[in-house]
């Protein structure tokens, strides 16, 4: 059976609109028999960010990013997110939303 992916275009997030960002988890991406997932051969880090804006929900969202080591974080460490993107998909009659970002980084000494 094919696999019909129809991927759009992907769209700037205003970061500093979501409020603070904290380090929940993360971890190296596998597809559906177990691989690693690679882009432009470096593994993709699923890192799942605590979003708490300061006029709504607290909300988890996983963002990818592409990294060879995976993140060594403190729990709740509050991080900065550059270059967040929207990426609207479609698969097989299903469709979403996912994330991706070029870098997450600490804000302050959370580094582990």
């Amino acid at each position: 059976m094919e696999r019909k992916v129809i991927l759009m275009n992907r769209i700037p997030v205003d970061v500093p609109a979501l409020g603070e960002l904290h380090f929940v988890s993360s971890e190296t991406r596998k597809d559906g028999e177990g691989k690693t997932v690679l882009r432009d051969g470096v593994p993709v880090q699923r890192v799942n960010v605590l979003i708490m804006p300061a006029d709504g929900r607290p909300e988890v969202l996983p963002v990818d990013v592409t990294q060879i080591e995976p993140f060594r974080l403190g729990e709740n460490a509050r991080i900065r997110i550059a270059k967040l993107t929207a990426h609207p998909w479609k698969v097989n009659g299903r469709d979403g939303v996912s994330f991706a970002a070029e870098s997450i980084d600490p804000l302050s000494g959370d580094a582990k």
